[in-house]
């Protein structure tokens, strides 16, 4: 690799934990050089001319590589993402602030995201514009982006990503990854890591009890009802709003 060549495209977002779909898994190395060296080659890469203009590169903190920064990386994966949602989900991932005392730093902001479509013409650029109206901070997961523009979408209110709810006494509860605060409707994604960690599983317990205490309802969904078949917890939604 030469001192002039950068990670970038697919390998960057690797490289930054970013949600892709799995279209996207890497089959291939991507990497960048800014115009007019000619894009790498070589067996298992595959190489990008960019212009230097358009393009910021950084060292990442931890890997200490150079690749693409997040929002850069976000602009370039617009042309192979099938699915809107995929887009927003990784804006979201890129401006998501810490919600944990060990979370990491937020990768970019809603700022730097318009800064990175502004810098040159871009391919896809419509698709980024339409996606940077609907990023929001406060999703921890590809599904949680998914799930709040599926409600959107299907003519219901846009929830509050992250929020937090307390007891009267002010005491932490509960953090729901959608929620409707005057209705008190919650929706909650369950991944797998749900049912396989015991101790998940009874502390999920004990916090529906406790919400369901404060008068929460909680609409609990799996990826079925997210990718699959999101009719029915649409529904249900709509009807707990009444």
């Amino acid at each position: 690799m030469s001192p002039h060549a950068f990670f970038s495209h697919g390998s960057a977002a690797t490289a930054w934990n970013l949600p892709l779909p799995a279209a996207l898994r890497l089959d291939q190395v991507h990497v960048s050089v800014a115009q007019p060296r000619r894009a790498p080659d070589g067996r298992g890469v595959r190489g990008h001319s960019v212009s230097a203009e358009s393009v910021s590169v950084r060292e990442h903190p931890v890997h200490g590589i150079r690749l693409t920064s997040p929002a850069t990386t976000w602009v370039h994966l617009a042309p192979d993402i099938d699915h809107p949602y995929d887009l927003v989900a990784l804006g979201d991932a890129i401006v998501r602030r810490p919600q944990h005392r060990r979370d990491p730093e937020a990768l970019g902001s809603l700022e730097l995201l318009e800064a990175a479509v502004a810098a040159s013409r871009r391919h896809g650029a419509r698709a980024l514009r339409a996606a940077l109206d609907r990023v929001r901070d406060g999703s921890s997961s590809r599904p949680e982006s998914w799930t709040r523009l599926l409600l959107v979408d299907a003519g219901l209110p846009e929830p509050r990503p992250a929020h937090v709810v307390r007891a009267s006494d002010g005491s932490f509860v509960a953090r729901l990854d959608l929620a409707y605060p005057d209705q008190r409707v919650g929706i909650e994604y369950e991944g797998e890591h749900h049912l396989r960690d015991r101790r998940q599983w009874q502390r999920d317990l004990r916090r529906y009890e406790l919400l369901a205490d404060l008068g929460w309802r909680v609409v609990r969904i799996t990826s079925l009802d997210v990718f699959t078949d999101s009719g029915s917890f649409l529904a249900r939604v709509g009807r707990l709003l009444g």
